[in-house]
Order: structure tokens, then sequence, then C-alpha cells
């Protein structure tokens, strides 16, 4: 297998609160695509890291690091023939195990062992994870970590698909029963706006069946397609008639958020979640069982996701719904400096969309 060498100007994270400009070497295999970033989402999981929000061991483990997840860019070198130069392209983050060891696929060791999906490989990589994210001119993909992107798929949606993805993938744990009563999400923040927005768009719930709770009125308004209601003012067990609930908030308020859930829902219910806490999370163990309710994990999702996401990411109706949670204008990378400013910004930012970072290189 012949083999070629990429330089990438990479802005890795080296401690938080700081980057430093310098050159990494990347290896071009065949099957695999060289893409320069161009456009990029801060996701709260980069924050978390510049902001030093992660376990002190774990930034110890996997810094230093090029950031960011969400993006997309344009295919500079294609040893795939299915990819050409020159296409725009959606990022796909999670690289499968099996694609970084030569397609051997360590969760399926023998015949009778079963298939653990790509998403949650024990041997695979995750971009700004532990594994030199979007953060840099020249990112080295396996060709199935790239999704062209559509002509009528504008670059501000299209950034959007990662975390959409997450939202679809999440969902489809609980897709057979959303027709079986009403739907509920917890979180107004992006997670539960794209979550709802994919419940809505997609799988046509109607705004009389798709309850959203948040806790801040003005974030509440953005959800002119759903039932919202405050939390804090809120009777769950008063409610009936929901058997799907989907919590996105995560953090500190992951408790509340997945006790309310299951005071809410019906008898043999589902509920997905979907939050990351970064401390354990105590949850009504006794009324799980006594309602004989389901619990999904959700995190990250597949090339699979991605693609159904292109497709519907087409619908005008739909872009209008998502560019309420686009900025009035991103923020402009050309240098490590650049981003550190960016970084601040997003880490004191109050306001309730995404900020994009569109990357300018050499």
């Amino acid at each position: 297998m012949n083999e070629e060498t990429v330089e990438s100007k990479t802005y890795r994270l080296v401690k938080p609160g700081k980057f430093e400009e310098t050159i990494l070497h990347h290896n071009v295999k065949d099957g695999e695509v060289v893409v320069q970033p161009s456009l990029a989402s801060i996701c709260h999981a980069d924050l978390r890291y510049y902001t030093g929000q992660r376990r002190k061991e774990a930034l110890e483990k996997k810094l230093p690091m090029a950031l960011f997840h969400e993006g997309i860019g344009q295919v500079v070198k294609s040893r795939d023939e299915s990819i050409q130069t020159g296409q725009r392209v959606i990022i796909v983050p999670n690289i499968a195990g099996r694609l970084l060891n030569d397609n051997k696929n360590n969760d399926t060791a023998s015949a009778t062992r079963r298939i653990v999906a790509d998403n949650y490989s024990e041997n695979g990589a995750f971009l700004g994870s532990g594994y030199d994210g979007i953060g840099q001119n020249r990112l080295v993909l396996p060709s199935e970590n790239v999704v062209p992107i559509p002509e009528d798929v504008p670059d501000k949606i299209a950034v959007l698909a990662e975390m959409s993805s997450v939202s679809l993938h999440a969902l489809s744990h609980v897709c057979a029963s959303l027709n079986d009563g009403k739907v509920s999400v917890f979180g107004d923040g992006p997670v539960g706006y794209l979550t709802a927005a994919l419940l809505y768009h997609i799988y046509g719930i109607p705004k009389s069946e798709l309850i959203v709770f948040g806790a801040i009125k003005d974030k509440l308004k953005h959800f002119n397609f759903a039932t919202t209601h405050l939390v804090h003012d809120f009777d769950f067990k008063a409610q009936k008639e929901v058997v799907t609930a989907i919590e996105g908030t995560g953090g500190k308020f992951s408790e509340s958020a997945i006790n309310q859930a299951i005071d809410l829902i019906e008898p043999q219910g589902k509920i997905t979640l979907m939050g990351v806490s970064e401390d354990l999370v105590p949850i009504n163990t006794r009324d799980v069982l006594q309602k004989g309710l389901t619990l999904f994990g959700s995190s990250r999702s597949t090339v699979k996701e991605f693609k159904i996401l292109m497709k519907a990411f087409q619908n005008q109706a739909y872009q209008k719904t998502l560019e309420r949670i686009l900025p009035a204008q991103n923020e402009l990378i050309r240098s490590a400096e650049d981003l550190k400013k960016a970084m601040d910004k997003a880490s004191t930012n109050k306001g309730w969309g995404k900020i994009l970072l569109s990357f300018e290189w050499d």
C-alpha cells in the first residue's frame, strides 16, 4: 500500500485557555481523503476542554489536541474513487475501530459474538476527543467519514448535521413508539431544539403531540412548532398520554430532568438519555421498576444518520426552522489568537444559538 504524507497547520489546545499553532504530519493511504475544513460549530464538549471543566486526568491524557468535531469542508485530495476532489462534504467525527485497524473489526471476534455498532466501538476514535479534530487545515479521514453535501443545502445548515445526527440516533431507540402517544423533550438549548425539530420535520409529530420542557421562557419562544412548558411550574404527575421522553439537558440539570420524565411518562414508556454529566446522577429507580419503563443511553452517531439528514436538510421548511439557531455572523479564524478570542466569547455566551467558526487558511 503506497502512502504519502501531508502537512497540516493545526491549532492545538495545549492547556485550558491556550492554543498553539503547530504543524502535524499525516500519512494518507488508499481509501482515505484529505479535507480542508471551512466551517465548524462549537460544542459544549469543546468548551469543557477549553475551560478546564473536564477531570484533571482526562485533560492530562488528551491534551495537546485540536478541538472540534462539528464541521464541514472541501476534499483537496482523494484516494477513493467514490469521493471526488473539490467536493463539499460533511465531516463524520466518529471513526470506527475497524477503519483504524485495516478493516479488522475487533468487536466481531467470532461468529457467535454480537456485533457492536461503530459508534460504540471501544477501538474507535472521535475527533476532538483524544484525537486531533477539525481545527487544522488538512484533516485525513477514511472515505467513509465524509458525506457529500447536496447543492441545495447551504453550509450554515450542513454544519448542523453532526449535532442533529446525535439526536437522530437517539430517536432511533424509540421511533417505533412515537405514534403511541405524546412525545416530550427535556431541554431548551440547541440539543433540545434540534431534537424537537427532527421530531416535527422528519417524524411528523404535530405541535399538539410534541411537548418541550425548559427552564427559560425566552428560549422556549423559539420552539413555535411544539407545545412548551416551564419545568418549575408544571405538574408532571398530572400530565397524561406521554409515552416517550428524550432528555437533552446534561450537566447539573440531568438529575431533575430524568426524574421529571419518570414522573411524567406512562407505564411501559420509553426514555432516551442524551445529556452528558461529569458526575453520577441519582434517579428514581422505584418508579422505573413500578412503571416498567425502558431507559436508553445514546451517544454519538454513525454515517447512516448523516446520509439521512443530507436528504432531510433539502426541505426548505426544515431549513427555516434550523436557521433560528444560527448566529447573525460567524467568527473568522485566521490564527490561534482568533480562535482563543472566539472560544472566550463562547465560554461566556449566555445566548441561545450556536457559534460558528469560519476558517481562512493561508
